[in-house]
């Protein structure tokens, strides 16, 4: 029996399993500093667009 029925369960496990390997022995600090640069990088090559809040939204 497969032991994930799906490959995209199969897929993120895997990925997970390869940065916990790589993350295990990193201090808290290290961390953090990582996933910082990591996820300022993608904000980069992603250009999100920012929306504003339409004032109707906004709970007072």
């Amino acid at each position: 029996m497969e032991k994930w029925k799906y490959r995209s369960l199969e897929w993120i496990h895997r990925v997970r399993e390869e940065e916990y390997e790589k993350s295990k022995n990193l201090s808290p600090r290290e961390l953090v500093e990582r996933t910082r640069k990591s996820t300022e990088s993608a904000a980069r090559n992603l250009k999100p667009k920012i929306e504003k809040t339409h004032k109707s939204l906004i709970s007072k």
